[in-house]
């Protein structure tokens, strides 16, 4: 089924999330035929630069104290003509719509550079993903927030094409975020950015590598913010990303409201046959419900008719009758 996401027009909700699988000209094409709507391209992550350099510089013997900045410099042009070169290869090898997705830390404005090189090179839309990990007690919530817009408000007045936003799980009130990038100039929102989140080690006392799949069960961390999200910021299209691993999923998602569901682990567990499964699953539940386009029952879950914080509660009671009853 067709729908539509940041503007443009896909041929499937189906999309496939930044990662291995959309980091060559050869795995796009894979997604492409076997329909997928759209591909975000592998992230191109500032930090990998900043840090490349600072590696370089320590075991550098230049006299020049601005060496760094050099080695930066050149590190980022090589990093980003290849990320260019990405994009032209998959231009030329499918017509699926490429969405760019930069990882966003640094202050300074580098990224905007990346951003309107993408665009540039061909790219139908951005992805920004972005995520400062707290660990200033001072630092204030609403701080951390205001960096969020500042860096969505650059690029997106920066560059013509559409900009969506991977947003974090641990925040306070998304939907107020969302608003704020919203009037940012963003046009779209991603629920979730899955972090590393690494395990312990108790023999070795250490921290140790956690898996960096989803579980199909992580859905349900999202499916009740994307109800609430699509209802009370139908200005934003929302895609959900995070737990997605069949058919049933993106029609969960559609049913939130959501317009797209992104993949990445299924695509692991499955290989890229499962694009089209889910595809499949999702026109044979429509026409089984008698529906005969996307639209027709997206959102159809979502809180647009009673959003109050109530009505959660009652839902949260349910699980725990008092013991009177």
């Amino acid at each position: 089924m067709k729908t539509t996401y940041l503007g443009l027009e896909l041929r499937s909700p189906v999309i496939v999330s930044s990662s291995p699988y959309t980091s060559t000209a050869q795995t796009i094409e894979q997604c492409a035929r076997h329909g997928a709507g759209a591909a975000v391209l592998k992230s191109i992550f500032e930090e990998q630069i900043i840090h490349q350099a600072a590696a370089l510089e320590q075991h550098s013997d230049s006299a020049y104290g601005d060496a760094g900045l050099y080695l930066e410099r050149y590190l980022g042009d090589d990093y980003k003509a290849r990320f260019l070169q990405l994009i032209g290869e998959a231009r030329a090898a499918t017509d699926l719509p490429l969405i760019a997705s930069i990882n966003c830390v640094a202050t300074g404005d580098a990224w905007i550079e990346y951003a309107e090189a993408m665009a540039e090179a061909g790219a139908a839309a951005l992805e920004l993903n972005i995520f400062f990990q707290p660990t200033d007690i001072l630092e204030e919530s609403r701080e951390i927030e205001r960096r969020y817009a500042e860096i969505v408000g650059k690029v997106a007045s920066a560059v013509r094409v559409p900009v969506s936003v991977k947003l974090p799980m641990r925040l306070t009130n998304v939907c107020n975020l969302g608003n704020r990038l919203l009037g940012c100039g963003a046009r779209g929102a991603v629920l979730y950015n899955r972090f590393f989140e690494p395990d312990v080690d108790i023999e070795r006392i250490a921290f140790a590598e956690g898996s960096p799949y989803s579980e199909p069960s992580e859905l349900r961390n999202l499916l009740r913010t994307a109800a609430i999200f699509t209802s009370v910021l139908p200005q934003l299209d929302l895609s959900v990303s995070t737990g997605v691993h069949d058919g049933a999923a993106v029609v969960k998602a559609l049913l939130c409201g959501a317009r797209t569901a992104q993949v990445c682990t299924a695509i692991h567990n499955e290989g890229f046959g499962i694009i089209r499964h889910m595809n499949e699953f999702v026109d044979r539940w429509a026409e089984s419900h008698g529906f005969e386009s996307l639209e027709e029952f997206r959102g159809r879950l979502n809180f647009r008719d009673d959003p109050s914080p109530v009505y959660q509660r009652v839902q949260y009671m349910r699980y725990f009758p008092s013991s009177e009853e």
